[in-house]
């Protein structure tokens, strides 16, 4: 009986320690899912973001990255097409990854898929599937999209916070594969995965968030820029010295066609902020074409460094057209892309675009700045307006 009682008690402490261990691996596992950790052969990916790029290219002078967005479905009907463009996205995206040299990162820059939930996330990851393959990280840029609760066709659709938490959690995967995970800035609370910067060779680059929901839901900023968020750019963007600067954001600042809202008093502060720092490119979404204007006034404001834009929304979701009589230099209603070259004194862009998924990827735009929104000698012809759109 002493050794049965022994026995006994042993077994109870083997048991107990069985669980408490069990309990910390899941702990940690699930502390790693939620983080957006993976865990390859054993290892955590903790590698940064930036220092990953700099071991993906050896150096920090020369490096190709690519920009579109706005590849979710028409939203008519419930099959996949309906939520988030497959065949579109697909060729894109086996053309990038088929690129010489190829890209280190892509940017999407919002409206990935037709509303938001874990479910809807998911499809537009694996939508993603050649990215992943080749091992090129991707930044997401949250569209208005990606916050809907629900979708109706033709009505008003409503962003929600609980679709804002969902999103910061699923598009968060890595700094090496899938959607890059940004941490929060501790000056920026709230903001994981919505609003960050990075720094890479001579580039500065600045991801923000037009949609943000505040905690307490009374305050929506939907097509706008909250002012802690427009503060925070605004001291980031000062203080950077590097010579190129990239802003993306999902809703242009000036629209030109389809939507044709006029800016908010925010975003006309955001355009003086982007002046004042000579950003090169603020690349947008919402509307679905390609448009490249470089503007230096409007609605009786003037810019004298001017700031170009580009509209990359044709990543699948049904077309638009853009209007020539908002002073672009360069549109097309075509499925596109737009993959950037920067070298230490220049910025090279060749947009590439289709009609179809049985038409060719064609360069439909190419572009040169050196900085300060000055054109490349001998591309000075590149900000000519243009009659008409392709």
């Amino acid at each position: 009986m002493l050794h049965d009682g022994l026995f006994m008690a042993l077994w109870k402490k083997y048991l107990a320690l069985v669980v408490l261990l069990l309990f910390v691996g899941c702990s940690t596992a699930s502390t790693k899912e939620t983080t957006g950790d993976v865990i390859k052969g054993g290892k955590v990916d903790e590698v940064g973001f930036e220092e990953y790029l700099t071991s993906k290219t050896g150096t920090t002078d020369t490096f190709r990255f690519v920009v579109y967005g706005d590849s979710r479905g028409h939203g008519k009907g419930n099959d996949i097409e309906a939520k988030v463009n497959v065949p579109v996205m697909t060729k894109m995206n086996e053309y990038i990854v088929a690129l010489n040299p190829r890209p280190i990162f892509v940017v999407h820059i919002g409206d990935m898929v037709l509303r938001g939930g874990a479910e809807m996330y998911d499809l537009g990851k694996k939508a993603m599937k050649q990215l992943n393959d080749a091992n090129i990280p991707y930044a997401m840029v949250v569209g208005n999209h990606e916050l809907y609760a629900s979708y109706t066709l033709g009505v008003i659709n409503y962003i929600s916070l609980d679709m804002q938490k969902e999103y910061q959690r699923s598009f968060c995967t890595s700094n090496t594969v899938g959607p890059i995970c940004f941490p929060e800035d501790p000056r920026l609370p709230g903001y994981k995965n919505l609003a960050f910067t990075f720094e890479f060779g001579n580039s500065f680059f600045a991801i923000l968030d037009n949609y943000y929901v505040a905690e307490d839901t009374r305050h929506v900023f939907k097509d706008d820029i909250s002012p802690e968020q427009l503060q925070w750019f605004r001291e980031k963007v000062t203080s950077t010295r590097k010579k190129h600067k990239f802003v993306f954001a999902h809703k242009p600042i000036y629209s030109s066609g389809s939507h044709n809202e006029l800016p908010t008093k925010s975003m006309r502060e955001l355009m003086n902020v982007l002046n004042d720092n000579h950003v090169d490119i603020y690349f947008a979404g919402h509307e679905h074409y390609y448009v490249r204007r470089k503007i230096e006034k409007a609605h009786d404001q003037k810019w004298p460094n001017g700031v170009t834009h580009i509209v990359d929304g044709g990543g699948g979701a049904s077309l638009h057209r853009p209007d020539p009589h908002y002073g672009l230099s360069a549109c097309a209603a075509r499925y596109s892309f737009t993959v950037m070259d920067v070298t230490p004194n220049e910025i090279r862009g060749v947009t590439y675009g289709f009609s179809s998924l049985t038409e060719d990827i064609k360069p439909i735009d190419n572009f040169c700045l050196l900085g300060d929104g000055k054109p490349c000698p001998g591309s000075e012809a590149q900000d000519k307006i243009v009659d008409k759109c392709s």
